[in-house]
């Protein structure tokens, strides 16, 4: 009996098709005492605090509790969305924890608009996501510092530390451990057993079923793939990866692991207030105004040392071009004061993408008992812990070096906005040069195949040559932003989607022969590179990650950048950006493992200590 499963390559370890199936985790949380300092409005108004934080989600709770572990130091949050009732958990999480937005029509997409998921509540993302506890290579994060400015500590050693920091790694079952040759290394990646240096907890699962030994055991059969001990220590290949759950199999995120219980009396949190702009005098940053989400009288919260962005990289870059602060030319457009010129802000937008699926049917079944009562949903049972992280030569050796050509030799001006400013394009141009020598790499993941089992397995494409853009709304600048993330506009992303299908069809014909694999779509009648290109402009999902980063690049201000090593704005004082809009290109894994070490970086550099 032939039985059918699907093949796609959307982001399991982010949103994808894990957010509504995978908040279905039970998330416990304590009543709301009034020592728990959500204050009003009106509270607000009448304190000062050293620091004011725009934005309560994964970074901005990581940034506030760090800092306010100090108790003479204040800190305000702001938060746009609300707490939502733990209980109800099955709502649609587009409109009730979402934001509502969509892009801009996708002009390589037959004009599809796209939805795009961006945490609406106290937690943000990491209160919805798909809970992936995964580092990119030792590689990804060097490249960070190779764009930044000399000296740059924003590599995989300056930011490993912030790693160990972020979250208490439960130790997995020992017998799945061993039957599934699931090893780590404690001492060289995660933080110290017996004094945990986070509330945030990430474990494995519970259960492990016997399919994935046999997805292990084809993986393995892909030439030149690699087997590190943890892929969480820089390396790629065959990687089990752990999950923000905790030991009761409650979700584990910024708000219970940097809200929940502290009751620090030098710790606020105001919520349903949207942050309008920074409030400046002169060119240093003294407070934020904000407005209740659903309309009113704005108030400003006044700082005396610094103003935090941890909005995200849509909503950050709105921020600061609310205050000024952003491309002159569009500023202008829309009647904003410049204060200071930056045309970075906004810009060099990128995504996790998806794109077809490839249907196929098992001719043997393989073995895949029934779960046992693990107390997790089916669906988080399926999707456990192992990914293939790849290179672009085992994906594809037969052409990775034209496309690298390819992409090497091209005018990039040709395929943006012909409104880029200088400055963005010869930043991307640094990029430009970076990646065509990192797709020839052997140390450099371009794809990773997540192993989910029935009834898919899910390969995500890690890099994107097109860039987008974050923009005010020219009749509504306060309103939401209008994102144009410009899928496709680069062909070399349809040629690396190609690459991706092609390395699918390999793999599962090669690598699963015993269980007799037969593919039903595309199927065999799609087989040149027109017809796949033809189904790639079909099917392609540009936010299949819902990872988006760049808008605040932390590169130097000449190259497009918005914020130097110290993550503070060019241009101005007091004022800094600590979320994944500062990422200057994707890391090649889901964006939340990363947001926490920035959040954890990033608060050491505002209490001035040396990272």
């Amino acid at each position: 009996m032939w039985n059918v499963y699907l093949l796609s390559w959307s982001l399991v370890s982010g949103f994808g098709f894990l957010l509504c199936s995978l908040t279905t985790t039970v998330s416990s949380h304590p009543t709301f005492a009034a020592e728990a300092n959500i204050v009003s409005a009106a509270q607000v108004s009448e304190k000062k605090y050293d620091y004011i934080v725009v934005g309560g989600g994964t970074a901005g709770l990581t940034v506030a509790d760090r800092l306010t572990e100090d108790l003479k130091t204040t800190v305000l949050v702001i938060e746009h969305g609300y707490f939502y009732d733990p209980n109800d958990l099955n709502d649609d999480l587009r409109w009730s924890r979402n934001y509502n937005i969509t892009t801009l029509p996708a002009t390589e997409l037959g004009g599809k608009r796209l939805f795009i998921g961006v945490g609406h509540c106290v937690g943000g993302s990491s209160a919805i996501n798909g809970m992936a506890l995964v580092r990119a290579t030792k590689r990804d994060y060097d490249i960070w510092a190779e764009l930044g400015s000399p000296g740059s500590t924003w590599n995989w050693d300056g930011l490993l530390p912030y790693f160990r920091r972020a979250v208490d790694l439960k130790d997995p079952d020992p017998e799945y451990a061993k039957d599934f040759n699931l090893t780590y290394d404690r001492a060289a990646a995660w933080g110290d057993r017996e004094n945990p240096p986070s509330r945030l907890i990430g474990t494995f699962s519970p259960y492990l079923p016997p399919l994935k030994k046999v997805l292990y055991d084809a993986l393995k059969r892909v030439p030149g793939i690699e087997i590190p001990r943890d892929g969480a220590a820089g390396s790629h290949g065959i990687i089990w990866y752990p999950l923000s759950i905790d030991t009761a199999n409650n979700r584990s995120y910024s708000r219970t692991a940097h809200w929940d219980g502290l009751k620090r009396p030098n710790y606020d949190l105001i919520v349903g207030m949207k942050g309008e702009k920074v409030v400046f005098e002169g060119t240093r940053a003294t407070g934020v105004q904000f407005v209740p989400k659903e309309g009113g009288t704005s108030v400003i919260a006044k700082a005396t040392k610094e103003v935090i962005l941890s909005a995200g990289a849509l909503h950050s870059p709105q921020i600061l071009m609310l205050s000024g602060i952003g491309p002159s030319k569009l500023l202008k457009e829309v009647g904003i004061e410049v204060k200071v010129d930056l045309p970075g802000v906004g810009a060099n937008l990128q995504d996790h993408p998806s794109g077809p699926s490839v249907v196929y049917e098992y001719g043997v079944e393989p073995p895949y008992p029934s779960p046992p009562s693990t107390g997790l949903p089916l669906e988080i049972y399926r999707q456990q812990g192992l990914i293939a992280s790849l290179n672009l030569p085992i994906i594809a050796p037969d052409t990775y070096v034209a496309i690298a050509s390819k992409y090497a030799s091209q005018n990039l001006s040709d395929y943006l906005p012909p409104s880029t400013h200088p400055d963005v394009l010869a930043g991307l141009i640094r990029q430009q040069k970076i990646y065509s020598s990192e797709m020839q790499r052997k140390d450099v993941p371009f794809l990773n195949y997540i192993t989910a089992g029935p009834p898919r397995n899910i390969p995500v494409g890690w890099y994107i040559t097109s860039r987008g853009t974050v923009s005010l709304n020219s009749s509504n600048p306060n309103g939401e932003v209008v994102v144009d993330l410009r899928p496709l506009s680069n062909p070399v992303d349809i040629d690396l989607t190609i690459a991706y299908v092609k390395f699918l069809r390999t793999h599962f014909s090669r690598d699963f022969s015993e269980w007799k694999t037969r593919e039903v779509l595309p199927g065999t009648i799609v087989t040149t590179d027109e017809q796949l290109e033809a189904l790639v402009r079909k099917e392609y999902n540009a936010v299949a990650g819902h990872h988006f980063v760049g808008t605040t690049a932390k590169v130097p201000r000449e190259f497009g950048g918005v914020v130097d090593e110290r993550l503070k704005v060019y241009g101005v004082e007091g004022l800094r950006v600590v979320d994944a809009g500062i990422m200057p290109v994707l890391p090649g894994a889901a964006t939340q493992f990363t947001v926490y070490g920035i959040a954890e970086k990033g608060a050491d550099l505002i209490k001035g200590v040396r990272s």
